[in-house]
């Protein structure tokens, strides 16, 4: 079955037809979403008289539309990832199988959600909404300020959590041919600094702390209260120097 599936994706007319396939899928999910916004600049449209006016409530109610875009995009894509991730569970799953393609499809589609909403949600309340909407456990007082965030129906996030700007929480690897789906639990009371890295099965510790640009390796489990820091730069040719002129 795998070398069937194989031979499939190596193909290259099979692979751009699939591809175009899933794009197509994506933008009618996207086409949907922007309906709302699109029927409200209708809606404003038929009020254009050529004054300054009217021009003016025109412009407003586009921007308005703006919003309404981001607001039914993060709630029907949501609600679409959540039924296309329904079941999956953390575990390794091989390259080709069922669960790979759902999982494939679903990350392409928050690919966009990532990268053409989620950005303009980022620190307010909407962003926790749709992460609760694809599946994800979010607890109260707990502020997001970041889009990053992939696998959200394998995330739990506790009370009082804060998570700083480009934190990236990634619940998925790929290693040595098996698809890697791993829980992160980020417990109550941690904090989070900006751009940290946390990777699947990862779990923090109540009241813990992650500082900036701190990489936390598959599986790590922190205790409650501890405090996980990267340390700054360093000049590794005068760090061996160093090194060395001590042990003669």
């Amino acid at each position: 079955m795998n070398t069937f599936i194989d031979r499939i994706l190596r193909n290259p007319a099979t692979f751009e037809f699939l591809s175009l396939f899933v794009y197509a899928l994506y933008c009618a999910v996207f086409a949907i979403a922007a309906l709302p916004a699109a029927l409200l600049i209708f809606w404003a449209s038929q009020f254009l008289n050529g004054t300054v006016l009217m021009l003016s409530l025109f412009v407003l109610f586009c921007a308005l539309a703006f919003y309404v875009f981001l607001v039914s995009a993060a709630v029907f894509v949501g609600l679409v990832e959540r039924l296309i991730t329904l079941g999956i569970k953390p575990g390794a799953y091989l390259i080709g199988s069922p669960v790979f393609f759902r999982w494939l499809i679903n990350a392409g589609l928050h690919l966009w959600l990532v990268n053409l909403v989620l950005p303009f949600m980022r620190g307010n309340n909407w962003i926790k909404i749709y992460l609760r909407i694809a599946g994800a456990k979010v607890g109260k007082q707990t502020f997001v300020n970041t889009s990053d965030i992939y696998d959200p129906y394998l995330l739990e996030i506790g009370d009082n959590v804060l998570i700083g700007g480009e934190a990236f929480i990634n619940c998925h690897l790929y290693e040595n041919g098996f698809l890697n789906l791993g829980k992160i639990v980020v417990a109550e009371g941690t904090t989070i600094g900006a751009k940290a890295y946390l990777t699947p099965g990862t779990t923090t510790g109540r009241n813990s702390t992650i500082g900036m640009y701190t990489y936390l390796r598959r599986n790590t489990s922190m205790k409650d209260n501890d405090a996980l820091i990267t340390p700054p730069g360093m000049n590794i040719r005068q760090v061996v120097r160093a090194m060395k002129k001590n042990s003669d």
